[in-house]
């Protein structure tokens, strides 16, 4: 039976609920000062493009400015997900950046996290070797395809993409081989002539096309829900959030200042992101490989809890987790809202 994107809704007065659910303490004025006794915080991001916010919010001293002088703001990056989310449950960050599925994949364990705000949408393309005759999707029939893990977003895009062509993993009794793969051994998988497709997260389709003339064949806005999928979010505990909304409100009046600077100049915020990976990640990219990678992100603080939770559904239905995948109650805009003034 062909599933069909558009009829996994959840009912939209249990998204609404989701995202109407109150944290204790929201309504107070008081200063971060006042309300917490927490001399720091601890924010934790990727040197990653999709963490654009994080990198120029600290560059540019939004959060600071926004937590006062008596509350220090401490900085940790991390590789990946699983690791920022470990962080995250043993306290040694208090809220951080990250992809959803890791932030999903620790609230279906029963871990306590809260997405409290969007920071992108999209970012991620479908990309074919130089020299394959991979033009679309239906042309994976029988290929190797590469994602950076199995059941995780650029996972479950590829195969929704390929199920609207027939298409399946040869787990699953299909014909397109998949395996797993870092962006970095995806490029050097391509000039050898090994790996035929990949899905990839910005700024590494950029780099794959200039560096290696990997072809994009599905661009970001062609992606399950028109691009529209959060790549990443801002998380922290409830525990956390409960005992420290006016630091929590801060680092959100903080993110917002950054989104709004990305948005209203483009130039410098790309720029300062060029800066920041250098230094971080040690990643020497051209000013054109990050114009493209920034024009295929969507820097924001909206987030859409339908769309994950749509995104789980699909993730059972084509078999690729079991069990629970309800994430109602994952994403509480509550505080965002305030600091947004809705």
């Amino acid at each position: 039976m062909k599933l069909n994107l558009k009829k996994i809704k959840r009912p939209l007065a249990l998204i609404l609920a989701s995202s109407l659910v109150f944290l204790a303490g929201c309504g107070t004025t008081k200063t971060t000062s006042e309300i917490s006794e927490l001399s720091s915080v601890k924010l934790g991001y990727f040197p990653n493009v999709t963490h654009a916010s994080a990198m120029i919010g600290v560059e540019k001293g939004f959060f600071k400015d926004e937590l006062g002088e008596k509350v220090t703001l401490e900085t940790t990056q991390f590789p990946n997900g699983s690791l920022l989310m470990d962080a995250l449950s043993t306290g040694q960050i208090d809220i951080g950046y990250v992809g959803p599925e890791p932030a999903i994949t620790r609230y279906l364990q029963g871990g306590d996290v809260v997405v409290l705000s969007g920071a992108a949408n999209g970012g991620n393309v479908v990309v074919a070797a130089k020299d394959s005759n991979i033009n679309s999707i239906k042309d994976l029939d029988g290929k190797i395809v590469a994602t950076p893990s199995r059941a995780c977003t650029h996972d479950i895009s590829l195969q929704i993409l390929m199920h609207e062509q027939g298409l399946k993993m040869e787990s699953q009794g299909g014909t397109v081989k998949q395996v797993t793969q870092k962006p970095a051994d995806i490029m050097t998988l391509f000039q050898q002539k090994q790996l035929d497709a990949a899905v990839v997260s910005e700024p590494w389709a950029a780099q794959m096309e200039a560096k290696v003339g990997a072809k994009v064949i599905v661009e970001a806005q062609d992606m399950p829900w028109d691009g529209k999928l959060p790549s990443t979010v801002l998380v922290a505990s409830k525990k956390f959030v409960s005992e420290n909304p006016e630091i929590v409100k801060a680092i959100l009046r903080g993110h917002v200042a950054a989104v709004d600077f990305v948005k209203a100049s483009p130039d410098e915020a790309i720029k300062l992101t060029q800066k920041n990976l250098a230094e971080l990640a040690k990643q020497e990219l051209p000013l054109d490989v990050l114009e493209k990678s920034f024009a295929r992100t969507e820097i924001t603080y909206e987030v859409d809890g339908n769309i994950l939770n749509e995104m789980e559904q699909w993730s059972k239905d084509l078999g690729l987790v079991q069990g629970n995948t309800d994430v109602t109650g994952l994403v509480d805009l509550t505080l965002l809202n305030e600091v947004l003034g809705k």
